[in-house]
């Protein structure tokens, strides 16, 4: 299924950076890191919740 990998490294960037234990590389910044999990979350759904594509056009 489309978009599982991307919901499973969106938690972990979101649970990462709201510990405060992951942070942003070059930012050191725990909430940046939380705020880019929650992106990644984001696309996983969408990817998830449009299904498959018919590649043949």
């Amino acid at each position: 299924m489309r978009g599982i990998g991307n919901i499973l490294i969106g938690l972990v960037f979101i649970g990462g950076g709201l510990s405060g234990q992951l942070a942003l590389l070059g930012t050191d910044s725990p909430m940046a890191l939380a705020f880019v999990g929650l992106l990644i979350l984001g696309f996983g759904v969408y990817q998830a919740m449009s299904g498959p594509r018919d590649e043949e056009a």
